[in-house]
């Protein structure tokens, strides 16, 4: 069997279910560890801020956090905000209570307007809950991690998705590259396009990972 026939017949390692949040764990900077930002995190009395642009992992971070969180005593209620939310969705402060929540975490807060900001950080501060957010800029909060998109960290997480396949799963770094570039340094993007690159074989349309 050639292999373009045995990419065919693989499952996509770049399909939602292996790099969606949760599915695939983040990739720290040496000396970073998700129980040192939840250390941190309680340092600064629950309250911090993920920061960084579109794609570089902020979402996974989250999902990576969760467990240790967990651990902690930390009881979650998240909102990721899509398309340019303006306020977060009605009934949150009830479904946070109904948890019986103590940390409240907003994926996308930047969406929000100046008046639901000021909402949710009153809201957060009168009930004692914590607050996490993910931002593309400073918002005002503890600085709690700080994600970056750069080639090494991309070709990293090509490597781990094709950790768990057989020996002719290869997408060659040049690939890589080449997707990350096209997709204007973002990892996310960068993941989708591979997914294009691995589906061609079955298209026939002639791309290539090698």
């Amino acid at each position: 069997m050639n292999n373009s026939s045995n990419h065919a017949t693989r499952a996509n390692p770049f399909s939602t279910r292996f790099i969606r949040p949760g599915a695939i764990r983040y990739l720290f900077e040496p000396g970073q560890s998700a129980d040192a930002l939840v250390r941190r995190l309680a340092e600064f009395g629950w309250r911090g801020q993920i920061v960084g642009p579109h794609g570089s992992g902020k979402s996974t971070l989250l999902a990576t956090l969760h467990e240790p969180l967990a651990r902690a005593g930390r009881r979650l209620s998240s909102t990721c905000l899509h398309d340019g939310a303006r306020r977060l969705p009605g009934g949150w402060i009830r479904r946070a209570k109904l948890a019986g929540a103590n940390l409240i975490v907003v994926d996308g807060y930047e969406q929000l307007s100046a008046r639901a900001r000021f909402a949710v950080n009153a809201h957060c501060r009168w009930r004692g809950w914590g607050l996490v957010v993910t931002t593309h800029r400073d918002a005002g909060f503890p600085m709690l991690y700080a994600t970056s998109s750069n080639l090494d960290t991309a070709q990293a997480v090509v490597r781990r998705l094709l950790a768990g396949q057989d020996q002719h799963a290869r997408v060659s770094p040049r690939v890589v590259a080449d997707c990350f570039a096209a997709c204007g340094g973002d990892v996310r993007e960068t993941l989708f396009a591979l997914y294009d690159r691995w589906e061609a074989p079955r298209r026939g349309d002639g791309a290539r990972l090698g």
